[in-house]
């Protein structure tokens, strides 16, 4: 993984995420694929989710954590995230955004998602 972040660096992305938190808190939901049934698990706050499902008819979405805590593993895919929307043509960042929400379902004691073709 590439993402480097110092101990005191987590310490002021769990700040920002805790005070983000307090105007809509983060869930994990998975996605459904109608036709498919592929499964999919993804963070995001709760503003962002109702969004997304508004405007996604195709798939059935679900909330399966709640209020996530913010933690080490949240604050690293916050940064993986982060990289994913500035750098999202190189391989390496979907692979790190791909490994830091594995850790945080896993934290949460959800299934990992499976691979994905970088």
């Amino acid at each position: 993984m590439s993402i480097n972040v110092t101990a005191a660096q987590l310490e002021m992305i769990k700040q920002q995420m805790s005070e983000a938190n307090q105007q809509s808190h983060f869930v994990i939901f998975k996605t459904i694929e109608k036709k498919t049934g592929r499964i999919q698990r993804l963070i995001t706050d709760h503003s962002s989710y109702e969004m997304i499902r508004r405007d996604h008819d195709e798939m059935e979405l679900v909330i399966e954590r709640d209020i996530v805590p913010i933690t080490d593993a949240l604050a690293r895919w916050a940064v993986a995230e982060n990289m994913a929307a500035t750098n999202g043509e190189q391989a390496q960042v979907g692979r790190d955004l791909e490994d830091c929400m594995n850790a945080v379902l896993v934290e949460n004691k959800l299934p990992a998602n499976g691979p994905a073709s970088y």
